[in-house]
């Protein structure tokens, strides 16, 4: 059913005649918005047969039904007002439609089905829309225009190029947009090739092209091409071309469009130019090294002018910049949202002044920098300057800072490995030489007892062995130098040393404390610090094994100290004590002093040897973390 448009021109005086057929008051809506107008008089009634035959338009209900009402079939309505009043144009509106397992176009499609002139789903705050509609089922709206005078609506106002050609390849039409890409008008591009447009040989290219689709009849789909415009400058297009039909269905030229996607390509370019420039991440060999080549490589790329790399310090976690041009720095500007994004695994976006930060890019207009989290080993900032963080350089950003990541993770496994292989030929050391004199001494010993069974010759092979188990002991603890803090936690000193003294209470050492405080370390491995100070103690005690050893510790401002009364250490050999394999006393083995050392290192703690007021040792820990 369709109204003859030519009855009613937009200067009648009568109002449109609209009966709304409403049995449970769903229509409501429609009503309000058709009786806000002047042009159009509305009745109500509650079923089709209640509709007047010279009504101008009919608008059926068509909804599910709820707690409170019944269902309305508004398609098997329209079937029966169809065969009362077959000259009346009919509106259908639907309403809640997804509830009755049907989608809006399955809805519309079926109304057209059986004869509807409208299917209306809009919700009821769509006033402008719902008058607009009925007004356009009566034939009482002007805004639709001649095919002529669409396509020309359509070619001025598409902010892309489109044309149609003939099949010689004559301009027939272009859309505005095309014409000035010329720097013609459409009227003056009319009757154009490609010829009069373009080098000869592309001219050719695209000749071929054409003629091929007409041809074939097949589309040619999203052709990306590159150009050099006349003022020197890299472009690229997406092209679209299809074969153009007559009303006869044959072919009489190429319809097609053209969209410049010179943006997108250029984001391509810099996208591939961070993964080829990230590449050069992966020859670094230290953090400080990929905190230089980052900040290098984006100089190269005008999406990310500026970067920073924040590390995180392997022992104390704290947030040091990998380089730093003073206040101007990234984390200069934005210590404390580093710290968050740092703390909290999240990006934060800066406001433009720095006075807060947000995880959504889009919350604030301008943001200033993002800091992007780099996992355990920092965070990753960037900021633009002058410009913004737009969804370009954001993405940028985050391709460019999952390099960094993978790069800082291979670092730190290769420094681990490097470590590795220092500790196994430090093991290889000891096996090789340190068990080997013992095992050498045993060996001759049990020699000598074949031939002359004395116990002196006995009791060398239990000083060989006693000295190569001391030896196992302390090769295992160096073992664990790779792992050598596992998780610390709040601890009091004095327990620390409770523990410790058990396991010495047989080497004449007599321990006294002061008042100890609470530090945060890893206990068994702070006992193992202390044992084997205690060990060393006695070692250097009296030479009287009948005498004990004074053994004192206590605490400092920043950490603890740990001395003896015994016989001291020479100042020219406190910074030797520590190396691997020194000693001066013919039972020590040369490893306790560099395990301590290794403990404390891997605490973050510093030490030193000195001397005790009484003249003995004394060994200071410093950049402990005190409670």
């Amino acid at each position: 059913m369709t109204a003859d448009s030519d009855d009613r021109t937009m200067t009648a005086t009568a109002p449109i005649d609209v009966s709304c057929v409403d049995p449970d008051g769903r229509l409501r809506s429609v009503v309000t918005a058709l009786r806000a107008v002047d042009d159009v008089a509305v009745s109500v009634v509650d079923d089709v047969y209640a509709v007047e035959g010279n009504t101008d338009c009919c608008v059926l209900l068509h909804a599910p039904e709820t707690e409170t009402r019944d269902a309305v079939d508004g398609l098997a309505q329209l079937a029966e007002f169809a065969e009362a009043h077959p000259d009346v144009p009919v509106a259908v509106y639907g309403v809640d439609i997804e509830s009755a397992m049907m989608t809006t176009r399955e809805f519309t499609r079926r109304v057209v089905d059986r004869g509807g002139d409208a299917a209306m789903t809009m919700t009821g705050e769509r006033t402008e829309l719902i008058v607009r509609r009925i007004k356009q089922v009566v034939g009482f709206e002007e805004h639709f225009q001649s095919d002529a005078a669409l396509l020309d609506s359509l070619l001025e106002s598409f902010p892309h190029q489109l044309f149609v050609k003939d099949d010689v390849g004559r301009f027939v039409d272009t859309s505005a947009v095309t014409a000035r890409e010329y720097d013609f008008d459409r009227e003056g591009l009319t009757g154009l090739t490609d010829y009069e447009l373009m080098p000869m040989s592309l001219a050719d290219d695209l000749y071929e092209e054409e003629q091929r689709i007409m041809a074939t009849e097949e589309p040619m789909l999203n052709k990306v091409e590159h150009y050099v415009d006349p003022a020197g400058r890299s472009r690229w297009v997406n092209t679209t071309k299809a074969p153009r039909y007559d009303r006869a269905g044959l072919v009489t030229g190429i319809v097609g469009g053209t969209r410049d996607v010179t943006e997108e390509k250029r984001q391509e370019h810099v996208v591939r130019a961070v993964h080829e420039a990230s590449r050069e991440l992966v020859r670094a060999g230290d953090r400080t090294e990929i905190g230089d080549v980052s900040a290098s490589i984006a100089e190269g790329i005008p999406a990310l002018p500026r970067v920073q790399l924040v590390l995180a310090d392997r022992t104390t976690g704290e947030l040091r910049p990998a380089e730093s041009d003073g206040e101007s720095s990234i984390y200069a500007r934005h210590a404390e949202w580093c710290e968050r994004a740092y703390e909290r695994a999240e990006t934060l976006f800066i406001l433009e002044d720095g006075s807060d930060a947000v995880t959504d890019r889009d919350a604030i207009e301008r943001p200033a920098a993002a800091l992007i989290p780099l996992g355990s080993h920092g965070v990753f900032g960037v900021t633009t300057g002058e410009r913004t963080i737009d969804e370009f350089t954001y993405e940028l950003a985050n391709i460019f800072a999952a390099n960094v990541e993978a790069a800082l993770d291979r670092a730190e496994r290769e420094r681990e490995l490097e470590h590795q292989n220092e500790r196994l030929e430090e093991f290889a050391s000891i096996v090789s030489h340190d068990l080997r004199n013992p095992l050498s001494v045993a060996s001759s010993a049990i020699e000598l007892a074949k031939d002359d069974p004395k116990p002196s010759h006995l009791e060398k092979v239990d000083r060989a062995l006693d000295r190569m188990e001391q030896l196992t002991e302390e090769l295992l603890t160096l073992a664990k130098k790779g792992q050598t803090v596992g998780e610390t936690e709040r601890l009091q000193l004095r327990d620390a040393v409770l523990d410790t003294r058990g396991g010495v209470s047989d080497q004449r050492a007599d321990v006294v404390t002061g008042e100890l405080g609470t530090i945060e370390a890893d206990r068994s491995r702070l006992v193992e610090l202390l044992e084997n100070l205690f060990r060393n103690a006695v070692e250097h005690g009296p030479a009287d094994e009948t005498d004990t050893v004074t053994v004192t510790v206590g605490m400092l401002e920043d950490g603890f100290y740990v001395e003896d009364d015994g016989v001291g250490i020479p100042e020219r050999d406190r910074e030797a004590v520590f190396e691997m394999g020194y000693t001066d006393s013919d039972g020590g083995t040369g490893y306790g002093l560099y395990i301590v050392e290794a403990i404390a290192d891997a605490h973050g703690w510093s030490v030193r040897a000195t001397e005790s007021e009484s003249g003995g040792a004394r060994f200071e820990f410093t950049d402990v973390v005190v409670r």
